[in-house]
């Protein structure tokens, strides 16, 4: 036999190349996921919670930290999202023995990027029934709010992550103004400007939709977001990385499509309001349920649109559509309905539109929209006060 000659019988055939090839990559990808685990601490979330238009309509991203700023100087203020990718202090999902935990569903409004952390009604909650909190008693106050919620994504996101902080009371934040709009396709594809929905959404019959996103792009974030080589790739090409500062109001497209208002919650339901207020129903309803199947409680406070509270914003808002017919508007429509839609399901609600409307101090931003500090404060004033007087909490220590 010739020196260096290996017998045909020896030689590794093309399949066995490719599966030892195969193996290789399979194991030093597996060595590069766990290294990255351990040495990066890289936990990955759910791939819903982090795709736009999946499960929950909008992704949480974690760890960022931006500048969130209005061009017409309101607010400007730095953003920090926490290892779940809510603009909250952090939390462990385990409850601690002797807690009292509330988690907080909301849009925007939650979220509160246009004041510090410590100033949003969350934080300034918890440190409120802590003050005057039952001996071994520690409330915890969980913000989950994400801006461009509806009640239906609110839902889908409390039934894959918010039921695992193991919270005691779930109150919804709903905002009167546009919330109903979030909550029935129709008017999300107006609203919008859109020709399909990528939003989950209840239609009128009760039918949960999750239309959900392309299967590509849906693949390549999950690779994204819950693989330690997808998520540093991802990073490096720039394609997760956040913008250092976000910029927000002014004559912009961005800003004028936000500033219109959906005059429909202020006028007599036609059949398209009518049955987005029966989805909102529907999804009130399925939060209900998977809260209180959880052995928790649920409560809603009502946030009022600026144009309810403030004389001058309506006038405004009426001066920019001359069309409307003033005699069939009422300021006080979508507060009431939501809490006639809420006592029908035996849901706890606080209005906080009369409170807004004797405020001494402006509550919301003239521009942008949302809450001030001082907003915040008063939210969080109220609901201290409401969840002792509707015995949705413990009873306050004794002096």
């Amino acid at each position: 036999m010739a020196e260096g000659h290996v017998p045909a019988a020896r030689r590794p055939s093309a399949l066995g190349r490719v599966l030892a090839l195969g193996f290789g990559l399979v194991l030093a990808l597996a060595v590069i996921e766990i290294a990255g685990r351990v040495a990066l601490g890289f936990e990955p979330l759910p791939g819903w919670a982090q795709n736009f238009y999946s499960r929950a309509g909008y992704e949480l991203r974690p760890h960022e930290r931006y500048i969130y700023a209005s061009r017409d100087g309101e607010f400007e203020n730095e953003v920090r999202t926490n290892a779940r990718g809510l603009h909250d202090v952090e939390h462990a999902l385990e409850k601690p023995a002797g807690t009292f935990r509330i988690l907080i569903l909301s849009d925007s409004y939650g979220q509160a990027r246009e004041v510090p952390l410590e100033a949003n009604f969350a934080r300034r909650l918890e440190a409120a029934l802590n003050g005057s909190a039952p001996a071994g008693t520690i409330f915890e106050v969980i913000n989950a709010g994400q801006f461009g919620l509806g009640t239906a994504q609110e839902y889908l996101y409390y039934t894959v992550e918010g039921r695992r902080y193991d919270p005691d009371l779930v109150l919804v934040g709903f905002y009167v103004g546009n919330d109903v709009v979030d909550n029935h396709a129709p008017l999300i594809k107006a609203w919008n400007n859109v020709e399909t929905v990528d939003f989950p959404y209840f239609s009128p019959d009760g039918a949960l939709h999750q239309p959900g996103m392309a299967t590509g792009r849906r693949m390549l974030s999950w690779l994204r977001q819950n693989t330690t080589l997808g998520h540093l790739v991802a990073r490096a090409t720039g394609s997760s990385a956040s913008a250092d500062r976000v910029e927000v109001g002014g004559d912009d497209d961005v800003s004028a499509h936000a500033l219109r208002v959906p005059m429909g919650v202020y006028l007599p339901p036609d059949a398209t309001w009518a049955d987005a207020w029966t989805a909102t129903g529907h999804a009130f309803a399925a939060l209900k349920r998977a809260v209180e199947a959880d052995g928790a409680r649920l409560g809603v406070f009502l946030i009022p649109d600026r144009r309810q509270v403030y004389d001058e914003d309506w006038d405004a808002t009426l001066e920019r559509q001359p069309d409307l017919d003033d005699a069939a508007l009422d300021r006080d429509r979508p507060t009431a309905t939501a809490l006639a839609l809420l006592a029908a399901q035996d849901v706890p609600a606080l209005s906080l539109l009369e409170p807004f409307r004797v405020a001494a101090e402006r509550a919301y931003f003239p521009g942008d929209g949302h809450f001030t500090p001082a907003g915040h404060a008063l939210t969080a004033r109220m609901l201290a006060s409401w969840l002792r007087e509707a015995n949705l909490i413990a009873e306050e220590s004794a002096p």
